[in-house]
């Protein structure tokens, strides 16, 4: 069964990197010969889509928009409960969800949304220039990780 975990964001715009700070803490509990690949992407909509293509199972681990109060808060949803975003209003680019549509009208071997999870860390400063997360943000990392590792059941290391 093939499984990627992939980090998303942008690690110089403050908490929009969560995804990758948090993957790169996820690599360190996965043992080395886990049957999972993990990897690092700063882009959203086809090019996401594209990564996807050949595996059965993927899990998302970004930034999740929210309010100043409700920062550092960790969600687990599937793609199907994923609306979609004004990034459908883009000549440049489709939102996750029109970008996995395209790709299955296409052929593309994707998995089914049910099998493409979301692990979100509630975020608000996404847009300031800074190459480190807020502090609430931060320390959401491990509650992330432990997410993702009990969606993927795979060993790991202490």
């Amino acid at each position: 069964m093939k499984t990627l975990v992939i980090g998303l964001g942008n690690p110089i715009l403050t908490d929009d990197g969560i995804g990758i700070y948090a993957v790169r803490a996820l690599r360190q509990r996965l043992p080395p010969d886990a049957p999972v690949e993990v990897i690092e992407l700063s882009v959203g909509g086809l090019t996401l889509m594209e990564a996807m293509v050949g595996y059965e199972h993927v899990t998302l681990i970004d930034a999740l928009w929210a309010p100043a109060d409700r920062t550092g808060e960790v969600a687990v949803f599937s793609a199907r409960a994923m609306p979609e975003t004004l990034n459908t209003r883009s000549t440049h680019d489709a939102d996750l969800p029109t970008a996995l549509r395209i790709g299955r009208s296409l052929g593309a071997p994707l998995p089914p949304d049910e099998n493409i999870r979301i692990v979100a860390i509630t975020a608000h400063d996404v847009l300031d220039f800074c190459e480190l997360p807020s502090a609430r943000v931060l320390a959401a990392i491990p509650d992330a990780c432990e997410a993702v590792l009990s969606l993927l059941r795979v060993p790991v290391l202490a």
